[in-house]
């Protein structure tokens, strides 16, 4: 982790929020290791407001019918960050994006996850070369502190074990 794929998702996100013409809804979730099927039903329940009292008793399958009628109108984008294994949307209710102009994107560790997904684009998000890595780690230097020369090779030597992670430095 730390290369920067969740600010990249959120950035994403923000986008598409700011030019809501593109899409109906955008719906951000965090999936994580030990997410169900119910509760990224929930999430989704909630940002399409159909989730309610009576909604939370149903079977997973009449949920995900309810996720399915509602999202099948509408243009979609899906952001789902941290997926740790295959997640199956259809249980979920996700109606298959390329019907509807509808677009999925999701950040993952794993480049198994993205096979068994079926993806038909990875995008590699890779970790900083050296002089970039340094200058993220310098902007933020004081000017009196840029001048210190063993400030410097100490900085220096930090940076070098951030092994350009943005997140890191």
């Amino acid at each position: 982790g730390g290369v920067g794929k969740t600010t990249l998702l959120s950035q994403i996100n923000n986008k598409f929020l700011v030019e809501s013409n593109q899409f109906d809804i955008v719906i951000w979730f965090v999936v994580s290791k030990n997410t169900t099927v119910k509760r990224i039903q929930e999430d989704i329940g909630k940002r399409l407001e159909i989730y309610n009292e009576t909604w939370e008793k149903k079977t997973e399958n009449e949920r995900a019918c309810d996720i399915n009628k509602s999202l099948k109108t509408k243009r979609y984008v899906l952001l789902l960050d941290d997926m740790w294994r295959k997640v199956d949307l259809a249980n979920i209710g996700i109606p298959v994006p390329r019907r509807n102009g509808s677009e999925i994107v999701f950040t993952t560790r794993s480049y198994e996850v993205c096979g068994r997904m079926g993806v038909d684009k990875e995008i590699e998000v890779k970790c900083l070369m050296w002089d970039d890595a340094w200058d993220l780690f310098t902007k933020n230097m004081e000017e009196r502190i840029k001048s210190d020369q063993d400030i410097i090779e100490v900085a220096r030597s930090v940076a070098k074990r951030c092994k350009g992670l943005p997140l890191a430095l």
